[in-house]
């Protein structure tokens, strides 16, 4: 045993709350660097499993099948964009937008009077009205498309960021699992081994629950635009799981985009007009917008959390205000990292047991069950024959 002094208590606790704040003043001083790294982090993080597996299998070393893998990743990425642009360039074209017709609409609407309930309705009032509304809720665009330009060449360099630092968390990233298992106490690093598996099994749960869900909505989406007869149906329903990813705003630009199509192309056997079309495929996207988030949403991913439809909208809420998109996007598995921590601490206060955080019921109740003299039996003779 080391004969130099120790740290008194009140040194502890007076060096521990300095490193909190010098902690706290560097994220707040570089905030915005996190959410760059953070996506650098989850990039690291799904492509670190497909690592192992390839280096436990194979004889490449750790750094040629991170580097294949990574580059595979990154190749990936590009031809999404590149196989979809031409096909969605395509289908734009396809559609015939006859300007006479559209200024013929226009008077009509202009000189037309609609009597709904017996209640006279002044059209061009109307237009004057939904015109008003939409170009205060459609104004703040413009401005923003200024710094479109701006915006995109700083994206750019975000994006070299986020693809440098992610390749080299992928390659170190059993290293720094390691590191940190180093610093864990001997006699709690089984404990916190355990816990760490049980985190790693929220956010795995939450990625497969994304996919589902943008594979749903992709599907249901291409489906029925199919079925009403929109040639650019399959279209739609790729944009729609692409932008499953973007809470509620993906929702506005997916159906955004399906309206268009739907005016432009109209259906190829219904026989509604344009405008009708347009306007039962917008309900379509709205009942559609209500289902996943208050359905689909809250249960897939919900249920695959652990977490209630009621915690799961408010965190969708709480995460945009405090961190926009990505916080957005990541409430739902934050949450409920939340939860397991906080369900492990709390139990380590009351010193109760903390395996209890197991996911699988049957072993965790095992843990608590006293073993019967046949299974007594039956370990000591495997210890036996290891």
């Amino acid at each position: 045993m080391s004969t130099k002094p120790t740290w008194t208590p009140e040194t502890k606790r007076f060096v521990f709350v300095t490193c909190a704040v010098i902690l706290s003043l560097a994220i707040w001083r570089f905030s915005i660097v996190l959410a760059p790294l953070v996506v650098a982090v989850i990039i690291a993080y799904i492509l670190n499993p497909v690592v192992n597996r390839v280096t436990r299998r194979t004889a490449l070393k750790r750094s040629v099948a991170a580097a294949i893998i990574y580059i595979s990743f990154l190749v990936l990425l590009a031809l999404i964009p590149t196989l979809l642009a031409p096909l969605i360039v395509q289908e734009i074209s396809q559609i015939d937008v006859d300007v006479q017709q559209l200024v013929e609409l226009d008077g009509m609407l202009e000189e037309s009077t609609w009597v709904i309930a017996g209640q006279k309705i002044n059209v061009a009032a109307l237009q004057e009205t939904v015109e008003g509304s939409l170009a205060t809720i459609f104004s703040p665009l413009a401005s923003a498309a200024a710094d479109l330009a701006v915006g995109i060449a700083g994206g750019f360099i975000w994006a070299i960021f986020i693809f440098v630092v992610g390749y080299y968390l992928l390659l170190d990233a059993n290293r720094f699992i390691d590191w940190v298992d180093s610093w864990v106490p001997p006699p709690f690093i089984d404990e916190f081994r355990q816990l760490r598996r049980v985190i790693d099994g929220v956010w795995k749960s939450y990625f497969i629950g994304q996919v589902t869900l943008a594979i749903i909505v992709g599907v249901v989406i291409g489906g029925v635009t199919a079925l009403l007869g929109i040639r650019s149906a399959p279209i739609l329903g790729i944009v729609a799981a692409l932008l499953e990813l973007i809470p509620n705003w993906g929702y506005g630009i997916s159906g955004a985009v399906g309206v268009v199509f739907a005016y432009f192309q109209g259906s190829s056997y219904i026989p509604l007009p344009n405008w009708a079309l347009a306007v039962l495929v917008g309900v379509f996207y709205f009942l559609m917008w209500q289902i996943d988030t208050n359905y689909l949403v809250p249960r897939i991913i919900g249920n695959r959390l652990q977490l209630s439809p009621a915690i799961i909208i408010i965190g969708i809420i709480a995460g945009a205000s405090v961190g926009g998109a990505l916080g957005l996007l990541l409430a739902a598995p934050a949450i409920a990292t939340a939860r397991v921590l906080g369900s492990y601490i709390y139990r380590r206060l009351l010193d109760l047991e903390p395996y209890v955080l197991m996911p699988e019921p049957a072993v965790a109740a095992k843990l608590h069950e006293p073993a019967t003299p046949g299974e007594v039996l039956e370990e000591e003779e495997q210890k036996i024959r290891g």
